[in-house]
């Protein structure tokens, strides 16, 4: 398997080169679109890195942060098909780091009137402005998501190359 260091440059790399391609070639309406996509996948590459399952170098650049990420460690076993999945790894990692910000966000709130601020947020009122953004920005969606699926589809392509081209050696 491919260090932490080799999946890094593939994904910066990789990003970084589509760049300018992007200006080459697509339409200039379509040019954000493109770099919200290329910025997803970055984004997917580095933080979302499918190897969040175990202590990686992606692990520890959540810093502090990287508490969050045990109870997935110890749900998720290395290299399966929740983790390295091409499309369903990167999507329930987001839905993973989304629940953990919501409940984050939920105690956050409990805790604040608990104390007398006046911050209370009906979490049915958060679900209707999330699937209102998502129905008005539905080609920014589809952008992201595309750019994150890719994400976590670089990094499990570059195993499974890496494993085969290990054992055909």
């Amino acid at each position: 398997m491919p260090s932490g260091k080799v999946h890094d440059w593939v994904t910066l790399g990789t990003a970084l080169g589509a760049l300018p391609l992007t200006g080459l070639y697509l339409p200039p309406e379509t040019r954000p679109l493109a770099w919200l996509a290329i910025a997803s996948y970055a984004f997917s590459g580095i933080w979302l890195s499918s190897d969040l399952d175990v202590n990686s170098s992606a692990y520890r650049r959540w810093g502090p942060l990287r508490v969050i990420w045990y109870p997935y460690q110890k749900l998720v076993p290395h290299r399966s098909w929740v983790s390295h999945g091409l499309g369903v790894g990167p999507i329930l990692r987001v839905a993973y780091l989304l629940g953990v910000l919501t409940l984050a966000a939920l105690a956050f709130n409990w805790l604040a009137a608990r104390i007398g601020l006046a911050m209370q947020v009906d979490p049915q009122s958060w679900l209707l402005h999330a699937t209102d953004w998502a129905s008005t920005y539905q080609r920014e969606v589809i952008a992201l998501v595309i750019g994150l699926v890719a994400g976590g589809a670089a990094h499990s392509l570059l195993d499974f190359a890496h494993t085969r081209l290990k054992r055909w050696l």
